[in-house]
């Protein structure tokens, strides 16, 4: 009898962390086909490694150049224009809004992973404020369109919190503020790090 899940939240366990061992975001998976991987985990006869194997499949079918192309024909057509909007716009078109967001959109069209970092020197927390300003502002622009769900989060010391870790590397977090968007109903999450030195 093959290896099975006994609840929704052991099958979800273990799915999530075999996702992260394939380099593969779970996020890409739509909540009904999450649920029927969940279902195959539990079953007595099939178990996670049947599970497994539908995930490898969503992961083969994401990054074929068919899916790709739809990705990227989803980001052109946006009804909202809200690229060209904010590259004319009077306070929003030199600001890291546009950068952020193109940033998120070639990952959402190659099919990368979703959280992502801004990189570079560490922003002021006043200078983060701005960009948080900003932010909601261009959501505002974006209204009807495939940009969605525009957040964000105050600085918070991952370090304290005990998510000072990156992953696997040994790289260290800090203070550390979010920028959210969904693209298409994809959540991107752009981690900024934040320091008044």
């Amino acid at each position: 009898m093959p290896k099975y899940a006994q609840t929704d939240e052991e099958a979800d366990k273990a799915l999530r962390e075999y996702c992260d061992s394939i380099g593969f975001d779970a996020e890409w998976i739509t909540p009904e086909d999450w649920a029927t991987t969940i279902r195959i985990a539990r079953d007595k006869g099939k178990g996670l490694t049947v599970a497994y194997g539908t995930i490898d499949e969503d992961r083969s079918a994401m990054v074929k150049a068919g899916a790709r192309t739809a990705r990227q024909g989803v980001v052109d057509n946006d009804p909202s224009g809200l690229i060209a909007a904010i590259e004319t716009h009077y306070s929003l078109k030199d600001s890291l809004v546009l950068t952020i967001l193109k940033q998120c959109r070639g990952a959402y069209v190659a099919g990368e992973r979703v959280d992502l970092g801004l990189g570079g020197k560490p922003m002021h927390s006043t200078a983060y404020a701005e960009l948080r300003e900003e932010w909601k502002a261009a959501g505002k622009l974006g209204a009807g369109g495939v940009y969605t769900n525009f957040h964000s989060f105050e600085p918070q010391d991952k370090a304290a919190e005990g998510k000072g870790n990156v992953g696997g590397t040994l790289a260290k977090r800090k203070v550390q503020g979010n920028l959210l968007v969904k693209i298409n109903g994809v959540k991107f999450n752009m981690h900024i790090d934040i320091s008044d030195k």
